[in-house]
């Protein structure tokens, strides 16, 4: 078995998917499919297409990995990242239909009268996604690494170059059609992986679920501040609630005609996303059992196959997991059609965050006025320059997070998005009480916290920089970027409501 093998398997699987893609992207016509997909689709496919959206590089590779190495540690991924769909469904659903046009701004442009909320909202999208597409960019490195034998650099400065050119050519690629052939061919391959699994394990599915017992390198170290019970509640918190301030899965409630197909893209999409990470789950066990009973990974008793090794050390094969087990179960074929699948979603998701993040400033910055089809060609300028420089701050971030988990680069993203944008977003839909200046100073809070937090966290601070120890000693600062957030509009808010009652008494003496 060769390296050439899989490499041409991959590159037959994936000419025609990417042909596909293309396709697809040049049938983006108007402003309604530019921002969104059009009024076209009900509640089913549209839920298909969330579900195509949603499902990235930490749902199919980091989440296996971070079961290979936390065992069920590994499962507060996979139940995080579902838990907050039930949310969307009870609190979004509705509301977000019948309010705005396109993005978040649009809400808070709605609610309050202060244009700075605004800037907040569009400057609390971009670390959302930047971080989301530094994980697909990493993910899309590793897998050119394993396949071609490049290093994670080069194949990095590869694919930033296309992202480029793909900002810049104005080809975004964020068609519904897409989504739902990525969501079918995602869930096809995990159902082909587990049967294929199962037959290399003599032992039975119940065993995999014990594995753990016997496996005792692979666990958390909660002694480690940075992996304590607190950091680990953080985590829980910002998957629970980062998927209601996910920008280019909020677009989705904007491309159908009314509430009700709103309501039931949510409902669907809820079945097939929670589908997905009850089978991811067992297929992140079934990883762990294959690869543990045939002992190939770093960290298990026993010999490394040389072949397999393409990181420095466990964090970076943490990421190929699922393609050394396709690789073990079904020889160069499976593994090469397994690596053009993700690498087909991958770059699907990679181009719809693109757009997503341009949109942040082209059309909440720019597109002031509501007849935007005239603006259209200016607006894409714009559009098009942001996204550049979205591909390259996500590029440093990936270069920077190289060696984490990608599930983890995503865990990042959800915090930002439940400490900035999910508090914006459900105060102006619910919060009567809350005001302008308020969020603005809430989101303003919440944002520099989640920032510093990063950056004086053990990953940054520590891993990247070199200090000896982390100032922000967490590596999942939700819980503590929230409170802040949360404190800071209660506090303001009840200090404008306090003046104005004061006034209120005065004026009436």
């Amino acid at each position: 078995m060769t390296w050439s093998q899989q490499a041409i398997y991959f590159m037959a699987a994936a000419v025609p998917l990417f042909i596909l893609l293309i396709w697809s992207a040049r049938r983006i016509r108007t402003a309604a499919e530019f921002y969104a997909a059009g009024p076209q689709y009900g509640g089913f496919r549209n839920g298909l297409a969330m579900t195509g959206d949603y499902l990235s590089a930490a749902s199919f590779l980091g989440i296996t990995g971070a079961i290979l190495v936390s065992g069920y540690d590994g499962v507060l991924y996979a139940v995080g990242f579902f838990a907050g769909w039930p949310l969307i469904l009870i609190l979004l659903a509705d509301k977000l239909r019948s309010v705005g046009r396109f993005t978040l701004a649009d809400v808070l442009r709605e609610r309050f009268s202060e244009p700075g909320v605004v800037v907040v909202a569009t400057l609390g999208y971009f670390p959302v996604v930047v971080m989301y597409l530094a994980a697909q960019m990493a993910a899309i490195a590793w897998l050119l690494n394993y396949l071609f034998g490049l290093s994670f650099s080069f194949s990095l400065g590869m694919l930033s170059i296309t992202a480029m050119l793909t900002a810049l050519t104005g080809q975004m690629i964020f068609s519904a059609r897409v989504q739902i052939v990525k969501a079918v061919l995602i869930l096809g391959l995990m159902l082909a992986l587990i049967i294929l699994a199962c037959a290399h394990i003599p032992s039975g599915l119940v065993d995999v679920f014990v594995l753990e017992l016997r496996t005792e390198p692979f666990t958390y170290d909660t002694t480690n501040r940075a992996n304590s019970p607190l950091s680990l509640l953080s985590l829980g918190l910002a998957l629970i609630l980062g998927p209601i301030g996910l920008p280019h899965i909020m677009s989705r409630f904007f491309s159908v005609a009314d509430e009700e197909r709103a309501r039931m893209s949510v409902f669907y999409a809820t079945g097939f996303i929670g589908l997905f990470y009850v089978v991811i789950i067992v297929l992140g066990f079934l990883t762990l059992a294959v690869l543990a009973d045939l002992q190939v990974l770093p960290g298990y008793p026993g010999q490394l196959v040389p072949e397999l090794s393409v990181a420095k050390d466990t964090l970076a094969s943490e990421n190929l997991a699922l393609i050394y087990m396709a690789h073990l179960v079904g020889g160069n074929v499976l593994s090469g059609v397994t690596a053009a699948v993700l690498a087909v979603v991958l770059f699907s998701v990679m181009t719809s965050l693109i757009l997503t993040g341009s949109s942040a400033f082209s059309h909440d910055w720019y597109a002031q006025k509501k007849n935007s089809e005239q603006q259209i060609f200016s607006e894409k300028v714009l559009h098009r320059l942001a996204g550049a420089l979205t591909v390259l701050s996500a590029a440093c971030v990936a270069s920077i997070f190289q060696y984490e988990n990608v599930a983890y680069i995503v865990g990042l993203a959800f915090a930002f998005s439940a400490s900035v944008n999910v508090p914006l977003l459900v105060g102006a839909l619910y919060s009567e009480k809350l005001t302008g200046r308020a969020a603005l100073w809430g989101g303003c809070a919440g944002l520099l916290a989640c920032c510093l937090a990063v950056l004086t966290g053990p990953v940054v601070w520590v891993d990247w920089l070199g200090f000896t120890e982390a100032i922000f000693p967490w590596r999942h600062p939700a819980l503590f970027t929230l409170t802040v957030t949360l404190s800071v509009m209660l506090l303001v808010s009840w200090r404008e409501q306090k003046s104005q009652r004061q006034q209120d008494a005065e004026q009436s003496i």
